[in-house]
């Protein structure tokens, strides 16, 4: 059996593009003004970043995240700094490693993990071989989805 090794967070996965029917069904609960990880061709909000890395602006709207699997533990690093209301979503088949106990654990204020493998779009292939959670930051739980809801940190 081959495990994980940890070289899943590569470049030739950075354009990896959420499910335009999850998206929607998230914005349509949360509407979500800025898109923290964005290109023009794939941006889900109106306001968005490509170098949100250099993004010092804070902002008080709810924010998206689908970070470039090559620069996850600068973006989710930055995006529980500069974010104040915010969900991402990000592989979780490896809750050991330094970016899941050291980052999302210690911030996170919830955890959402699927039944069943996420259907990313933009890529050729058979799809996500990982399984993928979403990270909420001081914004309400995800309604209507199938999985399981990880409480964190309850934040006042």
């Amino acid at each position: 059996m081959k495990g994980n090794d940890g070289t899943g967070n590569i470049v030739e996965r950075d354009e990896w593009q959420t499910p335009k029917k999850l998206f929607e069904q998230l914005n349509n609960q949360y509407n979500f003004v800025f898109d923290c990880c964005a290109n023009k061709f794939n941006t889900k909000c109106l306001d968005w970043s490509s170098n949100f890395e250099k993004y010092e602006n804070y902002t008080t709207h709810n924010s998206w995240m689908n970070p470039p699997f090559s620069k996850t533990k600068e973006m989710f690093k930055h995006f529980f700094k500069v974010i104040k209301r915010g969900v991402a979503i990000f592989r979780n088949d490896n809750m050991e490693t330094k970016i899941w106990q050291d980052i999302i654990l210690k911030n996170a204020t919830w955890i959402f993990i699927f039944k069943g493998r996420v259907a990313y779009e933009g890529m050729k292939g058979k799809g996500s071989r990982f399984p993928s959670a979403l990270i909420g930051f001081n914004i309400p739980q995800p309604k209507g989805l199938k999985g399981t809801l990880l409480i964190t940190n309850l934040r006042k």
